[in-house]
Order: C-alpha cells, then sequence, then structure tokens
C-alpha cells in the first residue's frame, strides 16, 4: 500500500496522472494517533490546524475552500489509529476552523462535513477499514499480489547479479507452497532476502530448502516490523516482550483449536476465548486477514493469511507449550500404545503421529512437518532463541528416539503417506537426503 501512495504521488508531481488535481495532501492515521497522543489531556485542533502542523509552508489554506479547487487527501495506514472510532455519537463540524479532538475531526473528514471539496483515498488492512460504515465509502479496491510473471519479474529486477537471480527464482519453486505464498509482495522479498544470503554459502541450492527456517524468519520478521510500526521502536532498539510472546502463543493457541475444529476460519469470539483483542490479531499480528465475502452473512469473519501459517502457528503453540512448560497438549487423543514417556519429545511426536495418522482428510500432515522441524537445534535453539525462547534454554533432548520413532512410521506407512513422513524426518534433522 506505501508504494501504491509513493507511486500515485510521484506521477502526480511528474505530471504524468491525476492531472486535474491541484493539491495532494497526505494526512496518514499513523501521524494522526502521534498527534493525539502529544499531549495529556488530547489537544484540539481543527482541520486546517491539522494540515498547518504538518504542512508549515501552505500558507494560504483558503484556497482549499474555493469551489473550483480539486485536491486529494490521503489518509493511510488507518489500522495505526489505535483508539476506537464512535460513528454514531460524534458531533457535527461543519466547516475547518472548529477545534475538537482528533477523533472528532477524522468521523467528520469521513463524513464529509469537514474539508468538503476534498477527494478522499484511505488505505489499510481490510479488518481496519471495514470499521467504516458503507455509506461513507465510493468505491473499494483490494491489492491482489503478485502474479506468477511478476514474481520472476520482481526477482529479476532485485539483483544486479543475473546469476543470483535466476537460482533463487528455480530454487524457491522446488516448494510448492513457497511459490504459492510469494504472491504476497512482503513474501516475495522474504524470498529474495533469506535465499541471497543462503547462496553465499558453498554448495547451497542443491536440494530444495526447508519450510520451518522460512516461516521462522517470516514470524520475526513480521513481528519486528509490528514494533517498528505500531511502537514506534527503532531498528537498533528492537527487543521482544512478554507481550509478543504471549500474543504468539495465544494465537498459536487459537491455531491449533481451529485444526482440530478442521476449519480455516474464526470469529470474534474466538479471539476472546483466547483472552486476545480483535485488532491486535487481524491487524497488528500481521498474521491474519478478513475474509470477504464472510461465510456467514452480515458476521465478520477472519482466517490466517495462508492455511499453513494456521499450520505452522499451531505446531508452534505445541511445541511451545512442550519445550517452555515441559506439557504435551496432544496426549488426551491419543490411540496408539504409548512407547515412549509423553512428556519426551518422542512421546510428543508419537502423538502427533497419532492424530496424522487418524485422519483420512490429511490435515495434520503440515502440523507434524513444522512440529518435527521446530524440535530442530538449528531452528529451535539457533533461530528462536532470544525471540520465544530465552537464551539460556537449552536444546530439545532425545531427538535420536524421535528419529528412530519417524523411521519406523515411514517402514510401516502406506505408499501414500511415506512420502510426507520422509519429509517431516527431513525437517527435524534439517537435512537435504
Amino acid at each position: 500500500m506505501s508504494v501504491s501512495v509513493a507511486k500515485f504521488s510521484l506521477d502526480w508531481a511528474e505530471l504524468r496522472a491525476n492531472r486535474d488535481l491541484q493539491y495532494v495532501l497526505k494526512l496518514s492515521f499513523r501521524s494522526l494517533w502521534f498527534l493525539q497522543c502529544r499531549t495529556s489531556p488530547p489537544e484540539k485542533m481543527s482541520a486546517f490546524d491539522v494540515i498547518e502542523y504538518y504542512y508549515s509552508d501552505i500558507k494560504d489554506l483558503t484556497l482549499l475552500e474555493e469551489a473550483n479547487t480539486k485536491f486529494l487527501i490521503i489518509m493511510d495506514s488507518f489500522d495505526c489509529y489505535q483508539a476506537p472510532l464512535d460513528w454514531e455519537n460524534v458531533p457535527v463540524i461543519n466547516d475547518n476552523y472548529t477545534k475538537a479532538h482528533i477523533d472528532v475531526l477524522i468521523v467528520n473528514i469521513l463524513r464529509g462535513n469537514v474539508l468538503r471539496g476534498a477527494r478522499l483515498w484511505i488505505l489499510g488492512r481490510r479488518a481496519a477499514v471495514s470499521q467504516i460504515p458503507s455509506q461513507f465509502i465510493d468505491v473499494s479496491t483490494e491489492l491482489q499480489g503478485f502474479s506468477n510473471e511478476m514474481k520472476d519479474e520482481y526477482l529479476t529486477k532485485r539483483f544486479s547479479n543475473t546469476e543470483l537471480a535466476e537460482n533463487i527464482k528455480s530454487h524457491y519453486k522446488r516448494v510448492p507452497m513457497l511459490h504459492i505464498l510469494a504472491r504476497h509482495p512482503f513474501v516475495c522479498w522474504i524470498v529474495a532476502t533469506m535465499f541471497s544470503r543462503s547462496f553465499c554459502y558453498e554448495g547451497y541450492g542443491r536440494y530444495p530448502p526447508r519450510l520451518t527456517p522460512f516461516l521462522i524468519h517470516f514470524l520475526i520478521i513480521q513481528t519486528n516490523r509490528r514494533l517498528k510500526f505500531y511502537y514506534n521502536q527503532k531498528d537498533n532498539e528492537l527487543k521482544w516482550s512478554d507481550r509478543e510472546k504471549k500474543l504468539l502463543t495465544k494465537m498459536g493457541k487459537m491455531a491449533f483449536m481451529m485444526l482440530e475444529r478442521n476449519t480455516s476460519v474464526f470469529f470474534e469470539a474466538h479471539v476472546k476465548e483466547v483472552d486476545l483483542e480483535l485488532k491486535e490479531v487481524v491487524v497488528w499480528s500481521g498474521l491474519c486477514t478478513e475474509l470477504c465475502p464472510t461465510v456467514i452473512p452480515g458476521k465478520r469473519t477472519f482466517g490466517f493469511s495462508h492455511f499453513t501459517i494456521q499450520e505452522f502457528m499451531a505446531a508452534l503453540y505445541v511445541f511451545l507449550m512442550f519445550y517452555l512448560e515441559s506439557k504435551n497438549v496432544l496426549e488426551s487423543t491419543s490411540s496408539f500404545t504409548l512407547r515412549y514417556n509423553n512428556k519426551s519429545a518422542a512421546g510428543l511426536v508419537q502423538c502427533a503421529l497419532a492424530r496424522t495418522c487418524n485422519s483420512s482428510s490429511g490435515r495434520y500432515d503440515m502440523f507434524l512437518r513444522y512440529l518435527c522441524g521446530l524440535l530442530s537445534p538449528a531452528c529451535h535453539y539457533n533461530l528462536l532463541r532470544g525471540f520465544l525462547c530465552r537464551h539460556n534454554t537449552p536444546k530439545v533432548a532425545g531427538l535420536d528416539e524421535v528419529e528412530r520413532l519417524l523411521e519406523q512410521a515411514i517402514e510401516n506407512a502406506p505408499s501414500s503417506s511415506c512420502q510426507s513422513l520422509k519429509e517431516c524426518l527431513r525437517e527435524m534433522l534439517q537435512s537435504d537426503e
């Protein structure tokens, strides 16, 4: 969305498009939120006060009130305005000079009572923007992401080294799941960033990439972006607090409950069930989205950005309960004859295998693969340490038993399940053979 705004503004400034507009003003909701929090109690300002605050070089604001003046106000990052807006009871303001609290100004700008001649372009995540009453919206547009051709074009232009670009393009496509996820431009950027570093190692690229490390990097990057974007932390100040750990753990719990119910959809009640707020899950986490059209008419429905992210988060929750709290949340429904202690890594995987083998739909296949991947020291000890795990947390013990368990499961599995179990073993060993 930021790129869309920048491209629009540049084309207008260079007279390539929208030449009928005399002014283009950007009033970011993020900036408005900081303005709201600048003083305590919040200072009252008029619409022109706000514009003058950010655009002090605009002297003659009366031009914006002339009948023939055509101007656009771009209000991006709607999800960054953290206070609720009262669409029903906010007092009406009919001019640009009346001072009011920022939230009152925002509602009146969107109602069309203030800055009446302006065209408004509002940007934000679907879950946030959907809070605006439909009568205030003329047109709604959703960014759909990259086509396959655009992915290749992006990766080609991203690197001056043509050979590296070709290696990365062919490498990530070897995992169909990564090829699907890369339709999101942000994921495509992660593909470029991660694999450009990986190809610095001699011999890298012979085998397909592993999924678990990729999704751990995705989780870390999204959470760090959340801290910078919504909490204004600097790059050299980024530090995960208990707030981030609790959020991700509880989101993982919700993902696991969804997996158990065999659904990819959740409602606000499910968010409250794990003691979270809707906005922090579907807007600020960067992991979920609002679904449209809704599954139940008139009821807001949500889901993880992709089903495999839900599967990964479910596995992350089960792993964290085992690793940090010595709990096996899978043991209650295991139908296998127990060969291993339920509190051991082998016992955990044994219970996960029971779910996988007893599910005819295969809905636990990727869950098991991610769980095995998280057991690998390369993932939990090297990647998660310092984020979701303390630096002094030891490595998971007993992985040799897990390896034997998976090898025996592969030997006894039907041909339809054999390849999936082999992938689970590869994820745990983080090997390619």
